[in-house]
């Protein structure tokens, strides 16, 4: 009895940060309490992009972008870059070079994620849209210049 209720203690303790932060939510079924993600919460969106970045680069995926294709830059964009991404969701990348043929179907693996690759060379031939959505997202890789 007593273990039961010193484990209980210790995930109590380990869920109160995320619960008074807001990052979590605790909901009472049945016997036992079940929590959730808050998804709507911005630090949660910030911490889970910011998680996906760091994922990108231990992964080693952006040296080999980089080593094979010479990009003046990479963006991770869409909802991956918003922190809105759910299990099904894909990994955008930008690339700013000459679209080339390159197969990432191992990090697609080890990030459990399709990876989704858009080329461009030359920004005159971009839509707005998709500017706006550069814009908002993340440089991973290089500088982005649209002027």
């Amino acid at each position: 009895m007593i273990q039961n209720w010193s484990r209980y203690c210790v995930l109590q303790q380990f869920f109160n940060f995320p619960r008074k932060a807001f990052l979590i939510l605790r909901e009472s079924q049945g016997l036992y309490p079940t929590f959730k993600a808050e998804t709507n919460n911005a630090l949660y969106k910030l911490l889970k992009s910011q998680n996906l970045v760091l994922r990108l680069n231990q992964s080693g995926i952006l040296s080999i972008l980089e080593k094979t294709l010479y990009p003046t830059c990479v963006v991770l964009f869409g909802s991956a870059s918003r922190g809105e991404d759910t299990e099904e969701s894909d990994i955008d990348l930008f690339i700013q070079a000459k679209q080339s043929k390159i197969d990432l179907s191992k990090f697609g693996k080890t990030l459990n994620r399709k990876i989704n690759l858009l080329f461009e060379s030359d920004f005159k031939t971009v839509s707005p849209e998709l500017i706006n959505n550069l814009a908002n997202g993340v440089v991973l890789y290089g500088y982005f210049k649209v002027i």
